[in-house]
C-alpha cells in the first residue's frame, strides 16, 4: 500500500511532534531546577554541573535498551504482530531490571569517588554534589524500565501517551523543586538535596503510570509474564553499538569542553550559553529522528521497502527546511537569542561567535539527526558508530586538540566543528542512497 504525501506527512507528524514536545519538556524541567538551584549559590551550581556529567554515562546503557527495543518492537509492529512485539516489550523490561541491579551498584560504590578527581570545584560542592547523587542513583532501575515502555511506544507509532504523562511529570518536578529546594508551604529547605529528591520522586511516578497503561487491556502493546533470551539477544545486539558510540559521543563533548576552557572563563560561559541554546534549537530533529526511526522499522517488517525510502525522504525535507530557518536565526540574531541566559557583553560575544558558526551547519546536522534514526530503525547500528565515532574523535576532536595546543583563534575550533557536519551529513547520505540499510530484509530480526 502506497500512501498519498498528506497521509504520509500526518503519520510522519503524528510521531514526530509529542516526541519533540516530550524532550523539550526534558530540558524546561532541567532548567527550572536550575532556576531554583541558581539561588544557593555558586557551590550549588557546580555541585549539580558536576553530577549532571556523572549521571550522562548511564545514558549510555539506556540508549542500548532504546534504540534495541525500538527496532525490533517497529518491525514486528509493521508485520501486525502485537503479540511479539508484546513478548520483546516484556522481556526488554526484564531485562533492564536485571541490568539496572549492576548498574545501581556500580553507580553505589563509584559517585562518591567520582568527586575526588574533580580538583576545579570547592569542598563544599563535592559534598553537594555527593549527597544529590546519593538521593539519584535510586532512580536508575525506574529509569531504565521508563526507556524500554517508552522506545515501545514509540516503535508502534505512538508517541502521544509518553508526552501526555511527560507533562504530568513535568508539573510535579517543578512543583517539588517549588516545595523542597526553598521550602515553600511550610516544607523544609532541603537545598540540592531537595532536587534529589523531587528527582527520584518524579522518575518512580512517571515510571509507575507508564507501566500501569502497559498493564491497560486497551493499550496494543500489553505486559506479559515473558522472557526470551533469543529476544534480549538480538535486542541488544543491534543496541549495543549505539550505546558504545553514545558512551564515545558524551567523552568527545567532556574533552571539546575542556578545549575550550583553555581559551578562559568568558570563552567558556560562552560556549556553554552557545551550547545551551542549540539545545533548543535542534530539539524537533529528536522527534524527527524518532519518527525515522520508527517508521524505517514498521515499513521494513511490511515489507515496504519503497515506502521507507518515501517516509525517510519527506522527514529530512522536513527537518532540513524547519533547521534552515532556525540556522539562518543563529546566524543573523546570535546575540539576541543568547541574552536570556547572561547579560555580560563579553560572554555574549562568545556566545555569539559559537552560534554564528554552528549555524551554517544547521542542515547538514538534520540530515545526520533523521538518517542516524533511519539507519538504527533498519538495525544498522554499526555503521552509525562507525560513522560517527571516526568523525567526531578523528576529524573533530583531534584538529580541535591541534588548534588548542597552539593557541590558535577559538573561532577556528567552532569552523572545524562545522566542516565535520557537513562531511558527516555527507557520508550519511551516501550510505542511504547506495542502500545500506536495505541489508537487514536479507537478515530479518529473529522473534
Amino acid at each position: 500500500m502506497t500512501l498519498t504525501q498528506h497521509a504520509r506527512l500526518k503519520k510522519i507528524l503524528r510521531i514526530a511532534v509529542p516526541a519533540a514536545l516530550q524532550s523539550m519538556l526534558d530540558l524546561v524541567s532541567m532548567f527550572v531546577s536550575f532556576i531554583f538551584i541558581g539561588s544557593l549559590g555558586g557551590a550549588a551550581i557546580s555541585a549539580l554541573g558536576a553530577s549532571v556529567t556523572y549521571f550522562m554515562y548511564i545514558y549510555a546503557i539506556t540508549t542500548i535498551f532504546n534504540v534495541g527495543t525500538n527496532a525490533c518492537v517497529s518491525r514486528k509492529i509493521g508485520m501486525k504482530d502485537y503479540q511479539s512485539a508484546s513478548e520483546i516489550t516484556s522481556s526488554m523490561l526484564f531485562c533492564s531490571l536485571i541490568v539496572s541491579i549492576f548498574v545501581f551498584l556500580l553507580a553505589f560504590f563509584t559517585y562518591s569517588p567520582f568527586f575526588l578527581l574533580l580538583r576545579d570545584i570547592s569542598n563544599e560542592a563535592k559534598e553537594l554534589g555527593r549527597e544529590y547523587l546519593s538521593f539519584v542513583i535510586y532512580i536508575i532501575p525506574f529509569f531504565i524500565a521508563k526507556i524500554v515502555i517508552v522506545a515501545a511506544m514509540s516503535a508502534s507509532g505512538d508517541t502521544q501517551t509518553p508526552f501526555r504523562v511527560k507533562i504530568l511529570a513535568t508539573l510535579l518536578s517543578i512543583l517539588l523543586n517549588y516545595l523542597l529546594i526553598q521550602g515553600n508551604f511550610g516544607f523544609p529547605a532541603l537545598g540540592l538535596k531537595g532536587a534529589g529528591i523531587a528527582n527520584l520522586i518524579v522518575n518512580i511516578a512517571e515510571t509507575l503510570v507508564l507501566v500501569a497503561i502497559l498493564f491497560s487491556a486497551r493499550y496494543p502493546l500489553s505486559w506479559l509474564y515473558f522472557f526470551s533470551k533469543e529476544q534480549i539477544w538480538a535486542a541488544l545486539k543491534i543496541g549495543f553499538p549505539s550505546g558504545l558510540e553514545r558512551l564515545f559521543t558524551i567523552t568527545s563533548m567532556a574533552i571539546l569542553t575542556l578545549i575550550v576552557a583553555g581559551y578562559g572563563e568568558e570563552a567558556f560561559a560562552g560556549y556553554m550559553i552557545g551550547s545551551r541554546v542549540e539545545s533548543f534549537v535542534f530539539m524537533p530533529c529528536f522527534g524527527l529522528m524518532i519518527a525515522a526511526m520508527s517508521l524505517m522499522g514498521q515499513n521494513l517488517g511490511a515489507k515496504r521497502e519503497a515506502e521507507a525510502k518515501r517516509c525517510i525522504k519527506m522527514i529530512l525535507w522536513l527537518g532540513m527546511s524547519f533547521m534552515g530557518t532556525l540556522g539562518i536565526v543563529l546566524i543573523v540574531a546570535p546575540i539576541f537569542v543568547s541574552r536570556p541566559f547572561n547579560d555580560d557583553i563579553r560572554i555574549l560575544e562568545y556566545s555569539a561567535l559559537y552560534l554564528f558558526y554552528i549555524g551554517f551547519s544547521q542542515i547538514p546536522l538534520a540530515m545526520i539527526f533523521i538518517l542516524d534514526g533511519a539507519l538504527r530503525g533498519a538495525g544498522a547500528t554499526k555503521v552509525t558508530l562507525i560513522v560517527n565515532s571516526c568523525s567526531i574523535w578523528g576529524i573533530r576532536i583531534l584538529s580541535a586538540s591541534v588548534i588548542g595546543y597552539f593557541g590558535v583563534s577559538i573561532e577556528m575550533i567552532y569552523l572545524v566543528m562545522s566542516l565535520e557536519t557537513f562531511l558527516r551529513a555527507g557520508v550519511y547520505w551516501f550510505l542511504f542512497q547506495k542502500g545500506i540499510w536495505r541489508d537487514s530484509l536479507k537478515q530479518p530480526l529473529k522473534a
